[in-house]
């Protein structure tokens, strides 16, 4: 409906409408795949829905590493060789992805390692070093700080955490992964110079060229983009349906140029989709937040969904992205599964107290 209101008020051909239905298409697939979890649910929870995102990580880091040691595939940025994505189609949409990837491996792996399950925690242990090394490659500021920080984590995570083993035991493992991630990062030093040089002299350039400014620099001139954009948005010679229904993707893309993409999804949003649009989707998104919050839903799915809405505010290209937007899916599903799981087990453990008390009364009228 707001598609078509947007056609009527600005007069898009026909080709801006199917343009925008594209787009749409993309910035609504997560909550078509959320609602095929729900409607499969019963299907799902017989099954280990995790294991989704182990399939996918192995699947990208082969089509990471393969094409890049044949030294094929291309640069995240043209004229320019900082960072490397490839055949996928954009490095911040690959970014997210990875880094949910990481998040789910590292958690697989923790819980490996609390089976003390070996085969499997060093076959994790293998992928998820393919994942960093992955961030590497792609060479984005939030994927490389997210990779350095999920790996202290879980490392502090196996320190203060894993009671089943002695603490003496937890300490020197702690002790020699640290000392193995530096041996790494050591003998691997050329390669990651060599991955990263590329994002190093972007950032140089750029911090000159700001003058300082770290605001301009962290945002990749998303904050200019931002305020001007917003000055298109709010010209009083707009429509004065324009704040509630925004100007679409296709007009702003044409007639903006630049400004017509922020990379900040909620303000990106605003401005396509209006109030109604972004309060549509808050609610929905709002939905996911608060269910995944509580104390009996929490689990992976929480920090992976807190995870892309970090990244959806400040880098973008997860509500508008295809391969962003089928993770948000996959991890919503997982946040609907976790409620289910747990309301099932609360109504199995209801109908087992009422047979207990049926037969103790049962009992006493035999008596």
């Amino acid at each position: 409906m707001l598609l078509f209101l947007q056609a009527i008020v600005l007069q898009n051909s026909v080709s801006f409408l199917f343009a925008d239905l594209a787009v749409f298409t993309k910035f609504f697939l997560w909550v078509v795949i959320a609602y095929f979890v729900y409607q499969r649910k019963e299907i799902f929870l017989t099954m280990n829905y995790s294991k989704i995102f182990l399939v996918v990580s192995i699947l990208f880091t082969l089509e990471m590493l393969i094409p890049y040691f044949l030294n094929v595939g291309n640069q995240a940025y043209v004229n320019s060789n900082a960072g490397y994505k490839s055949f996928f189609f954009a490095s911040n949409d690959l970014t997210i992805a990875f880094m949910i990837n990481a998040t789910f491996v590292g958690w697989h792996f923790i819980k490996a390692l609390e089976r003390k399950a070996v085969l499997q925690t060093v076959a994790l242990l293998i992928l998820y070093l393919g994942i960093i090394v992955t961030l590497i490659l792609i060479s984005t500021k939030t994927g490389i700080i997210y990779g350095i920080l999920f790996t202290v984590g879980i490392l502090i995570h196996f320190l203060v955490c894993q009671k089943q083993f002695k603490s003496i035991y937890r300490l020197i493992i702690f002790i020699i992964a640290v000392a193995a991630l530096i041996g790494l990062v050591v003998a691997g030093w050329d390669f990651i110079i060599s991955a990263t040089s590329g994002m190093v002299d972007r950032i140089t350039y750029f911090y000159r060229l700001y003058n300082g400014n770290l605001v301009r620099l962290l945002t990749s001139s998303r904050s200019d983009y931002m305020v001007a954009g917003y000055e298109l948005f709010a010209d009083n010679r707009n429509n004065f349906l324009i704040p509630l229904i925004g100007f679409g993707f296709e007009y702003r893309s044409i007639n903006f140029e630049r400004y017509g993409l922020i990379e900040m999804d909620p303000v990106d949003g605003l401005y396509a989709l209006g109030l109604i649009g972004v309060v549509l989707t808050t609610v929905m998104l709002g939905y996911f937040f608060f269910v995944s919050l509580k104390k009996q839903n929490r689990s992976i799915y929480t920090i992976a969904f807190m995870v892309l809405m970090f990244y959806s505010i400040s880098a973008g290209h997860v509500m508008f992205s295809a391969l962003s937007s089928t993770m948000l899916g996959l991890v919503c599903g997982g946040i609907l599964l976790q409620k289910y799981k747990h309301s099932s087990a609360n109504e199995e453990e209801a109908v087992s107290k009422e047979v207990k008390q049926s037969e103790y009364i049962n009992g006493w009228t035999k008596i």
